[in-house]
């Protein structure tokens, strides 16, 4: 069953926020990492996961991220009402994740203060930690469903050019969906198997999270590159796709 039809201006409006879906999954952890190191942590601007810049300085931001991530995901309308019922369960993940924290095990520095906003004085639970962990996985898995499955439907009947160019942002829909499948598989691999004790690979779950962002994010920003082509510069950018 298709959602009610809307008028133009909302629909307008509901491309834009495609785009803004994107734009805050690919700035999240550019900003904090960013803002920790303008606020001196130095070395420790990068922690071990995304997750644990909700105790480092940038906690404020971090969390504002998510909730409004949130906020754009369930506002968000789809084509049907399954499309916006999986948005629905993105953005209650998002504020689950902000809701409940992950443990405080892994943050840097542990001691000295350095880059700490805040730490819980009764810690995170098992119970806790196991609900931070299944909101993600809910998150990531609502934006490979996105990726592979609604994004892969036109949104208008296409024909010559505009058939051509919408089999191209098909093909950024799929690998930016197979992006996020590799990186949730290498984020166990790798901390939990693999162990690495040093170099880059240590910061291994933050670096498969922010790919799985930025694939999910560079998905939303193609679909909603529509309601963008009104500025020069996207124009240019996006021409090859729309």
């Amino acid at each position: 069953m298709k959602a009610p039809s809307i008028p133009r201006d909302e629909i307008i409006s509901f491309k834009k926020l495609r785009a803004f879906i994107g734009f805050t999954g690919i700035l999240l952890p550019i900003v904090v990492v960013l803002g920790c190191y303008l606020l001196g942590a130095g070395q420790y601007s990068f922690q071990h996961s995304v997750s644990h810049y909700y105790y480092t300085l940038m906690h404020i931001v971090f969390v504002s991220i998510l909730c409004v991530l949130g906020g754009f995901l369930i506002t968000y309308r789809g084509k049907d009402h399954w499309e916006s019922r999986v948005s629905n369960l993105a953005g209650f993940s998002a504020f689950g994740i902000a809701a409940f924290p992950t443990s405080f095990l892994g943050f840097q520095p542990e001691h000295d203060g350095m880059n700490q906003y805040l730490r819980l004085l009764r810690g995170v639970t098992g119970f806790g930690g196991s609900l931070h962990y299944a909101f993600a996985s809910l998150l990531f898995i609502c934006f490979i469903i996105f990726c592979l499955y609604f994004f892969q439907k036109p949104d208008e009947h296409y024909t010559g050019v505009e058939e051509v160019k919408f089999k191209r942002r098909k093909i950024v829909y799929t690998i930016s969906g197979w992006v996020i499948i590799i990186s949730i598989i290498m984020i166990p691999l790798i901390g939990f198997v693999i162990k690495p004790q040093k170099g880059i690979f240590v910061y291994s779950t933050f670096i498969f999270e922010t790919t799985s962002l930025w694939a999910f994010g560079t998905a939303w920003l193609v679909k909603g590159s529509a309601a963008l082509k009104k500025m020069p510069v996207v124009r240019r950018l996006v021409h090859p796709l729309r």
